[in-house]
């Protein structure tokens, strides 16, 4: 309880906003890398409000329900609920993968010798794809499975 009223229905929305948030922000990391170089910072710290609300709605979620006890809705309910929580680890790993690639695989230098293009060892490449399939698989499971974790939670308390 906080201040009078349950925990679980204040953590939620900071997850239910910061993780589509944190999605929006590292599918823009991803593809376009001046963005990155300047949006890590704000990008990461909602990745990481949102890889800490999850597992504190979860947990909440719990502390309620044994407060007003289990029916159907809410057993679906926290089913959902906890199917999100690998969606927000991925993108939590997408985003940090893509705040600190530059510093570690040299995405930051401008220059290269004879002023062309730097190249770049193949595991560059694959280091990125990975980190481009972690942002999505994250960034869009992780949307659709807290808008239909949300749409149950919203269905049991109002029905």
């Amino acid at each position: 309880m906080f201040f009078g009223l349950p925990l679980h229905p204040l953590v939620v929305h900071a997850a239910v906003v910061c993780l589509p948030l944190a999605a929006l922000g590292t599918v823009l990391m991803a593809f376009w890398p001046a963005a990155a170089r300047r949006l890590w910072p704000a990008v990461l710290f909602v990745a990481t409000i949102a890889l800490i609300a999850v597992p504190l709605s979860i947990s909440s979620g719990e502390t309620l329900a044994d407060t007003v006890g289990e029916n159907a809705l809410i057993e679906l309910h926290e089913e959902q609920g906890e199917q999100v929580l690998p969606f927000v680890i991925a993108l939590w790993l997408a985003t940090l993968g893509f705040s600190l690639a530059p510093r570690f695989m040299g995405y930051g230098a401008r220059s290269a010798p004879h002023g062309g293009a730097a190249a770049r060892p193949r595991w560059h490449t694959g280091v990125m794809v990975v980190l481009v399939l972690l942002a999505l698989a994250g960034g869009i499971g992780g949307t659709v499975a807290i808008v239909r974790a949300g749409h149950s939670g919203a269905e049991s308390v109002w029905t």
